[in-house]
């Protein structure tokens, strides 16, 4: 007797992974995120890579031929590549107070174009396609860092027609506002209490009701051992709750119906 199994697939919330700050800089802790997140069954194709083309402008993806190599593997596999700003570090002064907090709390000084001026964005985003352009590789869409981007530096983004842009509440796709996982989580690594309490977090959101649920992994996440458990425990149990899918293959999804 032959049991057929139906296709769930497009019934099961979707679980969207992405690996941020992935630059020469980050390349060992980069290659250990993907190991973890293969370790805990996301196949490669069910990747979003976030690169920054001149972290902290100190060196280049360019003078980064094995990380260039290892980016076009998992393009090649199937995974999402998607620019992340130019240097990723801010520039601009925050001048109203809610500008203030998210960029010097939130964003702990990471949020590039958070403050920045519409000339300026378009310098960094030319700056950072000459870069792109050499080490050709196939980006898609655009995650400012930090997830924040002023009005003026929208503007900027806007005009370079990437096939998305995501912003913390939502994503873009030829201008329109369309839904996208309101669940996130992600950790913070820079003192203990930083690395507990978004531990504490990322336990209390995997065990919620199933729904659509953005992971965001930081390279510094895997240096300490609290955060790098955390992070292994809950993909564990979100992988066995949710299915696995990139950015391309959830907006592919959203204009396809399901």
């Amino acid at each position: 007797m032959v049991f057929s199994v139906p296709d769930v697939s497009d019934e099961r919330p979707k679980l969207l992974v992405s690996i941020h700050d992935v630059s020469p800089l980050t390349h060992d802790n980069v290659r250990l995120a993907v190991e973890l997140v293969h370790a805990a069954g996301i196949p490669t194709s069910a990747l979003t890579i976030l690169v920054i083309p001149f972290h902290e402008q100190r060196v280049s993806l360019a003078d980064d031929a094995p990380l260039c190599e290892f980016l076009s593997e998992l393009a090649a596999a199937g995974a999402t590549l998607v620019a992340h700003g130019y240097s990723h570090r801010m520039v601009g002064s925050p001048r109203a107070p809610w500008q203030w907090f998210t960029a010097r709390v939130f964003a702990r000084d990471q949020g590039e174009l958070a403050v920045c001026d519409e000339a300026e964005a378009a310098r960094r985003l030319d700056a950072a396609d000459e870069i792109f352009s050499r080490v050709n590789l196939p980006l898609t869409g655009f995650v400012p860092p930090a997830w924040l981007l002023s009005r003026p530096a929208a503007a900027a983004v806007a005009r370079r027609k990437f096939a998305f842009i995501e912003g913390f509440g939502g994503i873009r796709i030829d201008g329109r506002k369309r839904p996208l996982a309101r669940r996130l989580i992600g950790w913070g690594s820079l003192s203990w209490f930083d690395a507990l309490v978004t531990a504490a977090y990322a336990w209390l959101v995997a065990r919620r009701r199933p729904a659509d649920t953005r992971v965001a992994i930081h390279p510094p996440d895997l240096r300490h051992a609290r955060t790098r458990r955390s992070l292994e425990r809950t993909l564990r149990r979100l992988v066995d709750r949710l299915e696995p899918v990139s950015y391309s293959a959830y907006l592919a999804g959203l204009d396809g119906g399901g």
